[in-house]
């Protein structure tokens, strides 16, 4: 898709070159009509959704790192700088309650536990925080020695909520979960890398997470912890998403435009080796990914954009043009997440810390491209049949001058006639 400003700068180009005629309408100007007709759904295209009116949560920038979802999409929690805390209604984020921490690390990354009642939200200097939705309280998680004091990354529970994988900025990983003290139980895994831990996230049904490093590529935790790389060495990975219970797939992406996909199978490692695809007409990187709706995901974008990928037919579609982001507060800022509350429709989050809607376009704003689809394309096509027909048939062009000809062109056709009778 193509925003409605840039092509109609195309089209205006294209008619300035059409050329004028003093004999009536020749094959080039048939020609020139009929790629303007062809051309004309783009002047009425537009992303497949539109933002709406955002909420501001702070007068100051945020610096926000991004957004985590409970599983029934009813809290999400924005985290941050200085420690940022917020927990939202997901479904009116103008519904808000701050939870306070006292401490000024980076928040880099939370994830709900399955059953959607607490959260565990990581950050620098090896903190780890829980948070519970019943009373909106936070609490330290863990001791950050038992972490190395490291600047943790990643974090993502487990299939079932037994453990939580946590991983750091200098490549390691650990699992742990809250003890009978009060404390947590932490384990180091083995087997991996140095580069950073960009991102890690569980399938909601088998027992299988997926982790993105920055260098050594994609691995594989599986239920018995253990840690396997499967591939995809060297190109720069900002996110994984394992959307829904429904598929095997997980996706990935990087952010030179690469989206891979990776099929879990407890039985068969090999088959988690990535499917790599590039998409080099796409001008713009990849930041992050997020689940939408089933087995959909929304790929974020810099400069400020959406795409969707489509799990079940492996195929990427644009949603959010750069050119169409009419919201200066998005289209000035780094969109650090979003979260679906339907097929289509959901919010986005930018590091400002803007929380703005998109949708699908209203319906009345679809009525112009429904009607070019009924006649635009026939009358396209009988514009094509008319410009052959014309080119091959002089019968036909005369017959076209004396219907539609200007009276210049008339006399000629005239003066033409009788010279032929004369001879």
């Amino acid at each position: 898709m193509r925003s409605t400003s840039s092509m109609s700068r195309t089209l205006r180009t294209t008619s300035s070159l059409a050329p004028a005629s003093r004999t009536g309408p020749t094959p080039s100007v048939l020609v020139g009509l009929t790629v303007l007709l062809l051309m004309a759904p783009s002047v009425f295209a537009a992303s497949a959704v539109e933002l709406g009116q955002g909420i501001s949560l702070s007068d100051e920038d945020l610096g926000l790192y991004g957004v985590a979802v409970d599983a029934d999409g009813e809290t999400a929690i924005v985290f941050g700088a200085q420690s940022y805390l917020r927990a939202l209604d997901a479904a009116d984020p103008s519904q808000q309650v701050e939870l306070i921490w006292p401490g000024s690390n980076q928040l880099l990354d939370a994830d709900f536990h399955p059953q959607g009642q607490t959260a565990f939200i990581v950050g620098e200097g090896g903190l780890v925080l829980r948070y519970a939705k019943q009373d909106q309280s936070i609490e330290k998680a863990a001791a950050e020695a038992s972490l190395m004091f490291a600047d943790l990354t990643a974090v993502a529970w487990n299939t079932g909520g037994s453990w939580a994988y946590v991983g750091s900025s200098s490549g390691e990983i650990w699992r742990l979960r809250a003890d009978a003290d009060g404390g947590a139980e932490v384990h180091s895994l083995a087997g991996l890398g140095e580069s950073p831990i960009m991102a890690i996230d569980c399938h909601p049904a088998l027992m299988m997470c997926v982790v993105a490093a920055a260098i050594e590529g994609i691995g594989v935790i599986d239920r018995d912890h253990t840690f396997t790389w499967v591939g995809g060495t060297g190109y720069p990975w900002t996110g994984i998403e394992c959307p829904t219970a429904e598929t095997r797939y997980c996706v990935a992406v990087a952010d030179d435009r690469i989206v891979a996909m990776i099929e879990l199978d407890p039985n068969d490692l090999s088959k988690a080796i990535p499917v790599i695809n590039q998409f080099p007409d796409i001008d713009a990187y990849f930041v992050g990914i997020e689940a939408q709706a089933g087995d959909r995901t929304i790929i974020v974008t810099t400069p400020a954009g959406l795409i969707e990928h489509d799990i079940s037919r492996n195929a990427s579609y644009p949603w959010l043009e750069q050119g169409d982001v009419n919201d200066l507060n998005v289209s000035g800022d780094r969109i650090v997440g979003t979260w679906g509350v339907g097929e289509d429709s959901g919010w986005l989050v930018t590091s400002r810390g803007w929380i703005v809607p998109y949708a699908p376009p209203a319906e009345g704003d679809r009525g112009i491209l429904d009607l070019w689809i009924i006649l635009g394309i026939p009358a396209a096509t009988g514009l094509v049949l008319l410009t052959i027909v014309y080119s091959i048939s002089p019968r036909f062009r005369n017959w076209s001058t004396e219907r539609f000809g200007n009276e210049e062109a008339k006399r000629e056709l005239a003066q033409e006639k009788r010279r032929k009778r004369r001879r």
